[in-house]
């Protein structure tokens, strides 16, 4: 990042108010940026609509740059959306984003004497108007999905506070409010379905801000500009939260100090009748807290406990107190003990196998978050209010634990990472690794990826970091292409074992050419890595590539900061080095003279028993 832009965004990122965001914006418009070295990097924005929606784009541009993205945005003329969507060679198109904004305004569909009219008109005739906005939105949002490979966001309607009806609106069978709600309710039913159409819930930031506070009816009359100078910034955060999702830039794991964090007052000294927790204040804001912790727990986001305390009393807690709700067994992994909480952070992250950048720290004591915050700026550092009653409300507006689906294996993720500290606890004690994998009873279910794997296939792909050999953050369509595709095989890996179902963590994707099998993506989660799994994988590949007459595997590696421990996949199954071309190493296997077996320990099966 230049000098020049760094500090710009510095600007904003002290001050990230609408003039800020648009002033910055105006100015990177007349820089000369270069295209960064990691392309994964770069994300292709489009914001179409009804109104004049560059404010919009703009707070959308520099908020993603502050993720350290690379935007390019594209900005629709005003209420063109319709023909920019249509027109396969529209200038939309041609710019091949990577994420579409559709915003259009239910009063720009619905005439300009539809709310003088309103009191009179017939129900049919009411509903009738209302069912045209939501097809007329929803084909155009159809459309996209169609001719594009986008994640497309479609703002719904924002419910107004006034209606003519007055205090009968809800007395009418379709009052004003009611069609609006309705129509709301038609558009997600409409794209429930479907991975890359998101309707986003314009009227739920819109009503949380103060719905008399989103236009400026100034900038409205004078220029169509459908959002306020206070309310943009929000609306851009709301899309922010798409895209840190997109690009993999979700956070994974929440780490927790105790004492007047988890529950008032300081077990060491308070001891456990003294703690505030329990079903009235002070401590039932502790309990709250604690409720919401587990909401996200069971969402699929990773708890980790790091406390300066003895032990035995701060265990004492999570095992015994009647009022407790998150339980030793929610955790992933403890540091409770007096050493540094940034020394603990490292090891905590080393332990679960996550990055730093992927970590939440929550703690009371500003001191110790600023230590964090100076050692470790890779950690989201969470300003944590004094008083406790407000812990819960600051979690819920964090919004960085967002997903673009849920899928079965974070639902159990808590699980998994209990059985993963099970499993560490067997290596301690056992004599060598080898011994402890075979005691592990390993089961693999190695398949083409079918409906049921995809959500979960394009979720890893877009996350996974550390045991991704080339990190091509391939998208939902483009993962479905590969399925349809005769010259492409999408493989989902699924891993048990004594201490539990892992789910699918790994996939693969490859691609013939002539009598080459090429390894576009190969990747594993990394609550499994060290299993030697990666060599199962393989053998598979090898002997589905062999069936179809192949006479050589190829494997690519392209470095990131992150995939250090796949580096080496290719030279230790005996792959020969073919060269490198710019950041792509590549390396092939002659498998009609090379093989590679299933290690012992691991039983591959069709499907689960």
């Amino acid at each position: 990042m230049s000098e020049k832009l760094a500090k710009l965004l510095g600007v904003v990122r002290t001050d990230p108010s609408y003039l800020n965001l648009w002033s910055t914006y105006k100015r990177i418009q007349t820089m000369d940026l270069p295209t960064p070295d990691d392309l994964n990097k770069i994300v292709r924005l489009a914001v179409i609509g009804s109104s004049t929606l560059e404010p919009l784009a703009a707070c959308v541009d520099v908020k993603t740059r502050l993720l350290g993205l690379f935007p390019i945005t594209f900005v629709g003329g005003f209420n063109t959306y319709r023909q920019e969507a249509l027109d396969p060679s529209s200038p939309l198109y041609a710019h091949n984003a990577d994420v579409i904004i559709l915003s259009v305004d239910a009063w720009s569909l619905l005439g300009q004497m539809f709310i003088a009219e309103f009191v009179r008109m017939s129900s049919d005739d009411r509903r009738a108007a209302f069912q045209k906005i939501v097809d007329d939105v929803a084909s155009v949002a159809e459309a996209l999905e169609t001719k594009t490979s986008s994640l497309i966001l479609v703002n719904n309607f924002i419910v107004p506070t006034f209606t003519p009806l007055g205090l009968v609106d809800n007395k009418q069978a379709y009052g004003l409010r009611d069609l609006f709600r309705e129509a709301n309710a038609q558009l997600e039913e409409r794209f429930r379905a479907t991975s890359r159409v998101f309707v986003v819930d314009l009227d739920t930031v819109a009503a949380s801000f103060g719905k008399a506070n989103v236009v400026n009816w100034n900038t409205y009359y004078r220029g169509s500009v459908p959002f306020s100078e206070g309310f943009t910034p929000i609306l851009a955060d709301e899309y922010l939260r798409y895209i840190r999702a997109l690009k993999g830039l979700t956070k994974k794991c929440i780490v927790l100090d105790l004492d007047n964090t988890l529950w008032g007052g300081i077990i060491g000294e308070d001891g456990m009748e003294g703690i505030k927790l329990g079903n009235t204040s002070p401590g039932n804001e502790f309990v709250d807290f604690q409720r919401a912790l587990l909401s996200l727990y069971n969402r699929g986001v990773i708890l980790a406990v790091n406390s300066k305390n003895n032990p035995d009393d701060a265990l004492q807690v999570l095992r015994e107190h009647p009022y407790q709700v998150l339980r030793e067994e929610h955790f992933a992994a403890l540091r409770i003990n007096w050493q540094s909480k940034v020394q603990n952070l490292i090891e905590l992250a080393h332990e679960i196998n996550i990055g730093l950048d992927s970590m939440v720290f929550i703690d009371d004591n500003p001191v110790e978050r600023e230590q964090v915050r100076q050692a470790l700026p890779e950690v989201l550092v969470v300003d944590l209010p004094k008083n406790p009653r407000l812990y819960r409300a600051t979690l819920e507006d964090l919004h960085v634990f967002d997903v673009l689906s849920l899928t079965a294996e974070d639902m159990r993720r808590g699980e998994m990472y209990v059985g993963k500290r099970k499993r560490a606890e067997l290596e301690r004690s056992t004599g060598s690794l080898e011994d402890f994998l075979k005691t592990l009873d390993l089961k693999v279910r190695i398949k083409l990826a079918d409906d049921f794997d995809t959500p979960r296939v394009v979720q890893l792909i877009g996350k996974t970091n550390q045991f991704n050999l080339t990190t091509r953050r391939h998208t939902d369509a483009e993962v479905q292409q590969f399925r349809k595709s005769p010259d492409h095989r999408v493989y989902s890996l699924a891993v048990r074992d004594r201490f539990g179902d892992e789910g699918v963590v790994g996939v693969a994707i490859t691609r013939a050419e002539k009598t080459d099998w090429i390894i576009d993506t190969l990747l594993m989660s990394c609550r499994v890595i060290g299993r030697n799994i990666e060599t199962a994988f393989l053998a598979k590949i090898i002997a589905d590539a062999r069936e179809a007459g192949a006479k050589r595997l190829v494997g690519e590696y392209i470095p990131t900061k992150k995939n250090a421990p796949a580096k080496d996949l290719y030279e230790r199954h005996n792959f020969t080095l073919l060269g490198t071309e710019g950041d792509v190493t590549r390396w092939a296997l002659d498998i009609t003279e090379k093989t590679i077996e299933v290690p012992e320990y691991i039983e591959l099966v069709e499907e689960w028993p």
